[in-house]
C-alpha cells in the first residue's frame, strides 16, 4: 500500500525536507511554511510535517509558532508521531570574500529556530534579518545582502561563493500529524 505524502516545509535543502525523505521516502510535497503544509494536509489529505522549533517572524516579532500551529488544529488533526533526531550539520557562513573572522561580522540572516546559535556565535550587536529556510539565509550571504548566517553544511558547500566559518550540530523533535 502506497503511503501518503509527507507534506513539509521547502525548498529543497531544509532539515525539514530531509527528515520528510528520511521517514517517507520521495513521496514528499514541500512548502513555503509548516502553516502551509498542514492546512494542505487538513484540506487535501497527507501527513504533515512540523518542527517543534517551527517559529515564523516579522520585523521581529513573532506571527507563528508550533504551539498556535498545534493548538489552531486540535479538532481537525491528530498528532501520530513525535521524535528527537539530529538535523543536518550546521554552520556559521561567510561569503568567500569576506575577510574577516567571526568577530567582524555586522549583519546575519538566520532562520528564527536557530537564533540561538546566532547569540551564542556572532558578535552580541550583530543585526539578524529572520527567513523561512536556512537555504534563504545561506542565498542572502551568496548575494552578499548581509555577511553571516547559520546554514546548513551541505547547502552551503553547494553554493560556490560561500566559506564555513564554524561548524554545529544540534537536534530537532519533529511532530508528524494527520487528518482526524
Amino acid at each position: 500500500m502506497k503511503q501518503d505524502v509527507i507534506k513539509t516545509l521547502g525548498p529543497s535543502g531544509t532539515d525539514a525536507h530531509a527528515e520528510a525523505v528520511r521517514i517517507g521516502g520521495e513521496n514528499i510535497e514541500l512548502f513555503p511554511s509548516f502553516r502551509a503544509a498542514i492546512d494542505d494536509s487538513e484540506t487535501h489529505g497527507g501527513r504533515a510535517l512540523v518542527a517543534a522549533g517551527y517559529l515564523d517572524m516579522n520585523n521581529g516579532s513573532v506571527v507563528d509558532s508550533w504551539v498556535d500551529l498545534h493548538f489552531s488544529k486540535l479538532r481537525s488533526m491528530t498528532m501520530v508521531g513525535v521524535w528527537e533526531s539530529p538535523t543536518k550539520p550546521m554552520c556559521v557562513a561567510v561569503h568567500s570574500e569576506f575577510s574577516g573572522e567571526i568577530a567582524d561580522i555586522r549583519s546575519a540572516a538566520s532562520h528564527p529556530a536557530t537564533l540561538q546559535f546566532v547569540r551564542e556565535h556572532m558578535p552580541v550587536d550583530v543585526a539578524v534579518s529572520t527567513v523561512r529556510a536556512k537555504p534563504e539565509a545561506a542565498r542572502l550571504v551568496s548575494e552578499q545582502v548581509v555577511d553571516a548566517c547559520i546554514g546548513s553544511v551541505d547547502v552551503v558547500e553547494s553554493i560556490k561563493n560561500l566559506k564555513i566559518l564554524k561548524k554545529l550540530e544540534a537536534t530537532m523533535v519533529w511532530c508528524l500529524y494527520e487528518h482526524r
